[in-house]
């Protein structure tokens, strides 16, 4: 009985894990805050897609009416199976936190039926029902722009998997508009190689895991419980890219190696600062799997790998999206 109890259990994950994470990260559970934690405000604006009606939150800082001069803008981008709302408490409402600090907007764009689609790749072809996603990332930022005070030279963005490779797919295909990004638990996929491979600089940060489930490390197909989805680029392929794209030496400009008590990660950070206008980064998150550091260990690590505390994401992001 005891058995077959058992085998139920894990029955139930696998599924749980195939509905909520195609291969990207399933909405964690709920995370309470008060308000001595975020004290600025979170709204939905909701607008028309063709068929689809499309929405995205956006956080606003606290104080926000004393920001005379023009704001940064970070896009917050969740993974396949997600939603913004899960992207909010994956991370614990550490952007938000951040926002309040240091003065800026945050928006969490929302994928219909919770997958992104960039017109190509094997995972966007296969679906449904298409939609121009990016359109819709353009309509986002047009719309947060005539709303507030957006620093136009100052907009980034982050995500996690599939919206790490949104990260990428704007960078690529929005260079005028984005000015740095953060993917994490992705490489560049390969058919967005040719795209990304030349334009204007953006600078670039990487953090990926050594022992990801999903999405190697090592280059390869995305894999999701023996299913095969698209191709990445190796992690050094990816990072071999960018340095080439905005004209950087290729001998790094720092090394630094952070390892706390408590987890069984460590975190490797090298940057490559000496380039045209833009700069590289990268961090390597030693045996981290297909999560978000410093964020909710979503599903078990031996589904998804380990979850690393020697970094905070959000933190290091906000860092590294600062000094531009």
């Amino acid at each position: 009985m005891a058995q077959r109890d058992t085998l139920n259990t894990t029955a139930q994950l696998l599924v749980l894990t195939l509905t909520l994470s195609f291969y990207g990260c399933a909405p964690a559970p709920a995370i309470s805050q008060t308000r001595a934690e975020v004290s600025g405000k979170l709204t939905t604006h909701r607008f028309k897609q063709g068929d689809y009606q499309r929405r995205y939150k956006l956080y606003t800082p606290v104080n926000v009416k004393r920001l005379r001069e023009p704001k940064p803008l970070v896009l917050v981008i969740h993974g396949g199976g997600s939603t913004d709302r899960g992207m909010i408490k994956l991370d614990k409402g550490r952007w938000n936190k951040l926002a309040d600090q240091h003065g800026f907007y945050v928006a969490y764009p929302n994928a219909v039926n919770k997958l992104w689609d960039f017109g190509e790749g094997l995972t966007s072809e296969a679906l449904e029902h298409r939609v121009n996603d990016l359109t819709y990332f353009r309509r986002v930022i047009n719309d947060i722009s005539k709303r507030n005070k957006i620093d136009q030279r100052r907009i980034f963005a982050t995500g996690i998997s599939r919206g790490g490779q949104s990260s990428y797919y704007l960078a690529c295909n929005l260079p005028d508009r984005i000015r740095a990004i953060m993917p994490v638990a992705m490489s560049l996929p390969v058919f967005m190689e040719n795209e990304c491979r030349s334009g204007p600089p953006v600078s670039i940060a990487i953090v990926n895991g050594t022992a990801d489930p999903q999405v190697p490390y090592d280059g390869g197909w995305i894999t999701v419980f023996r299913k095969k989805r698209d191709v990445v680029l190796s992690t050094d392929k990816t990072i071999e890219l960018w340095l080439h794209r905005n004209s950087c030496s290729k001998i790094p400009t720092s090394n630094s190696t952070i390892d706390k008590p408590g987890d069984k990660t460590m975190v490797d950070i090298t940057e490559w600062s000496d380039c045209n206008g833009a700069s590289v980064k990268l961090y390597k998150v030693n045996n981290g799997g297909h999560t978000w550091p410093s964020g909710v260990q979503y599903l078990p690590p031996r589904i998804v790998g380990e979850t690393s505390k020697d970094i905070s994401t959000a933190d290091e992001g906000w860092t590294y999206f600062s000094q531009f």
